[in-house]
């Protein structure tokens, strides 16, 4: 992805700083990229701080959102309500609905009640944001199998590029 910067914004040495959405822009634009043309299994893909690189992978059935513990995606964060949303099978792909939570769901930054969601989609439960894409059983598997997903691991490195930016452009 290329975030275009002015030249205001650009340092002397070509340096950029990126905001913490930019960067969650750009991975949610390699996750996506680096899905293979196989892949069949719909899944929510983690890119806040704390979901980042978690993969949640779901079937036909509808499923729940929320803080609530008998949610399938059960989410910490206080400005996510018990019961925030739901994801459902639905004609032409799932769709998503909001279930009256307080801090609102959001597809790609807009406000929504309900939406089909397709590939690539940036979804947000309040604060907590993720990308809707498809993936690979073995993918999910080995995921799981060793820990830290490739996911996690560019998120830090981008995090540490940003942070030094900043370091040396003060």
């Amino acid at each position: 992805m290329s975030i275009n910067k002015t030249e205001d914004e650009i340092g002397p040495q070509g340096t950029q700083a990126f905001t913490v959405d930019e960067v969650n822009k750009m991975i949610a634009e390699e996750i996506i990229n680096s899905q293979s043309s196989e892949a069949s299994i719909p899944a929510l893909i983690g890119l806040s701080s704390d979901l980042t690189g978690q993969c949640y992978r779901f079937d036909d059935k509808k499923f729940t959102i929320g803080r609530n513990k008998d949610n399938f995606i059960v989410l910490t964060e206080p400005s996510v309500s018990s019961m925030h949303a739901q994801i459902r099978k639905a004609e032409g792909g799932y769709k998503l609905m909001n279930l009256l939570s307080s801090n609102g769901t959001y597809v790609n930054g807009e406000k929504v009640t309900e939406k089909i969601i397709v590939p690539g989609d940036r979804i947000a439960f309040a604060n907590s944001e993720f990308v809707f894409g498809l993936v690979d059983e073995e993918i999910q598997e080995e995921t799981k199998s060793r820990g830290y997903s490739f996911i996690s691991i560019i998120t830090v490195i981008s995090l540490l590029i940003v942070a030094t930016l900043l370091y040396y452009s003060l």
